[in-house]
């Protein structure tokens, strides 16, 4: 952190102005210390004091909430979908600061926990399942208090339903109808214990709809919900053209009877929108350090695109696409 607020190689000088105030708490700056680090940069020919550098931020971030209200006249419903979260591989909450206090809706579309331990799939390491999940809630419950939606709506992926299906093959068909499908009914909906057996203790994981009785959480149990005029989801289908698998989901929806003039796609780890007719296609990309997630060491496939998706809706719930945003994290 004591590195963090020097200036990146290929930033402007607007761009480090603004955020070094943005974040001075982040980085346990003052106004005085800022007032230095900028005065020593080589587009700053005669220094100044702090309380101009103060004043001028203040004025720019004025401008600038101008400029975003104006931007964003006519949006009813602010929504941040995020999906692909792999924990224990997820980004930092901190990623998602900047819409604190800015959503109405968070909406989390699938792949919450990884559970590489429980794959079919070859794997170099194993971790425990129980231990992702208590990790999944924590970060979840993080979020949700820095965020302060008034809504979140929960889809699950193909990596939430390695759950269930473990469970399936570990117990009897007669105690099958005992357990959910996915992790995500303990961690929203009816909590979980924890069970150590060596210490022969048990620890007791609340619901996150009882963690925020005053938020709206929905969970049920589905891997697409749709939100106005827009259906997110998290199908397992997965094809290797960029926005085919987010077109094969549109014709599924439409054949299905839904009625609807955007979809988000989460699952296939990229990045990228276009409109087929009216309908607007968005592929949201993934919100963990793909660096770390060696599933497709040396099997030469495409990057996977970090990112997430800011979406405005109108009255009517329909995407207002140019004040919508694609966030590339990658």
């Amino acid at each position: 952190m004591a590195e963090a607020y020097r200036r990146f190689s290929d930033e402007s000088f607007d761009d480090y102005f603004v955020r070094l105030f943005e974040h001075k708490v982040e980085y346990g700056l003052n106004c005085v210390r800022i007032a230095d680090l900028l005065n020593a940069q080589p587009e700053v020919d005669e220094p100044f004091g702090e309380c101009k550098w103060r004043k001028d931020y203040r004025t720019f971030n004025r401008g600038r909430m101008y400029e975003r209200a104006r931007h964003e006249r006519g949006v009813e419903t602010r929504i941040l979908s995020i999906s692909d979260l792999h924990v224990p591989f997820q980004k930092p909450v901190s990623v998602f600061s900047e819409y604190t206090g800015k959503i109405d809706i968070l909406q989390i579309n699938g792949d919450i926990v990884d559970f590489a331990g429980l794959s079919s799939f070859p794997k170099m390491f194993r971790s425990s399942p129980v231990e992702e999940m208590i990790k999944a809630r924590k970060y979840l419950i993080d979020l949700i208090a820095m965020l302060r939606p008034k809504r979140v709506v929960v889809t699950y992926g193909n990596h939430d339903a390695r759950f269930g299906t473990a469970l399936a093959k570990a117990l009897d068909n007669e105690l099958i109808e005992l357990t959910p499908e996915t992790e995500l009914d303990y961690i929203f909906n009816d909590g979980f214990y924890h069970y150590d057996k060596m210490a022969h203790t048990r620890a007791y994981y609340e619901p996150i709809c009882e963690v925020f009785p005053d938020i709206s959480i929905e969970y049920a149990g589905k891997w697409y919900a749709q939100i106005g005029q827009v259906i997110f989801c998290h199908p397992r289908a997965f094809k290797s053209a960029p926005m085919k698998t987010a077109q094969d989901a549109m014709m599924w929806f439409r054949n299905e009877g839904m009625v609807f003039s955007g979809l988000v796609m989460a699952h296939t780890h990229r990045l990228g929108n276009y409109a087929v007719g009216n309908t607007v296609l968005y592929e949201q990309g993934c919100c963990c350090e793909t660096s770390k997630m060696s599933y497709a060491n040396g099997k030469l496939t495409m990057s996977q695109k970090e990112g997430f998706l800011y979406l405005c809706l109108d009255k009517d719930g329909a995407p207002i696409r140019e004040c919508s945003k694609l966030v590339s994290l990658n």
